[in-house]
């Protein structure tokens, strides 16, 4: 088993609607691949754990290096596990939808935080994503280079 933890930014918004399809599509895909783990969107940027067999987990991390919609992906950290931390694939972002029924494989992990004992460096990241808010995006590229 493998696994790997990564952030990057968003090159364009995503709102509610465009987060839930890409809950829809990565759950499914990610099932097929035998990956695990947890995707969280938060202010335009994302931070992912993916864990599985090492090859799937590979080509997954090749097709989101290589997709438009990430800009900035940085490999924070990559590692061999004996079992895996996250038994289903699942996503966090914030929704507004009130009273609207939660999609299948969303995670309530940014508003009620991790209640897992985990101390491996991988949790801690996506506690530490959770915990602090996000700078826009494109602000490491200069005031200059921005979009206004």
């Amino acid at each position: 088993m493998h696994s790997l933890v990564y952030m990057s930014s968003a090159t364009e918004p995503f709102d509610e609607d465009a987060l839930a399809e890409v809950l829809e599509h990565a759950r499914r895909r990610n099932t097929e691949d035998g990956l695990t783990g947890m995707l969280v969107h938060r202010g335009g940027r994302f931070m992912q754990l993916l864990e599985g067999p090492y090859d799937a987990v590979l080509a997954t991390y090749a097709r989101i290096v290589a997709d438009g919609r990430h800009d900035e992906v940085r490999l924070l950290v990559e590692e061999s596990v004996h079992t895996r931390r996250f038994p289903d694939w699942s996503m966090a972002y914030d929704r507004e939808s009130d009273g609207v029924p939660v999609p299948e494989g969303f995670s309530t992990f940014l508003d009620e935080g991790d209640r897992s004992a985990d101390q491996s460096r991988p949790r801690e990241l996506l506690r530490w994503f959770r915990n602090h808010p996000m700078a826009d995006p494109t602000a490491a590229k200069g005031k200059h280079r921005r979009e206004m």
